[in-house]
């Protein structure tokens, strides 16, 4: 599966919302955490990609969260 969300990266900022400039979904949600847990080695809490709601604070959970 490769729906990964694909954007022009020029109009991509901090401030950027995952839901509302991004359209980003429930399943898209699911898939971005599958995708973390891939890259950085480790699986985000349940329910916490409800609360981010921009790409800086996606950003920082994984700067955060990372071994």
């Amino acid at each position: 599966m490769n729906n990964r969300l694909e954007y022009d990266a020029e109009r991509l900022t901090p401030e950027t919302e995952l839901k509302r400039d991004l359209g980003m979904t429930s399943l898209d949600a699911v898939e971005t955490s599958l995708f973390i847990k891939r890259t950085f080695g480790f699986q985000p809490e349940r329910g916490v990609m409800k609360t981010i709601g921009t790409l800086q604070d996606l950003y920082d959970y994984i700067e955060d969260h990372q071994g």
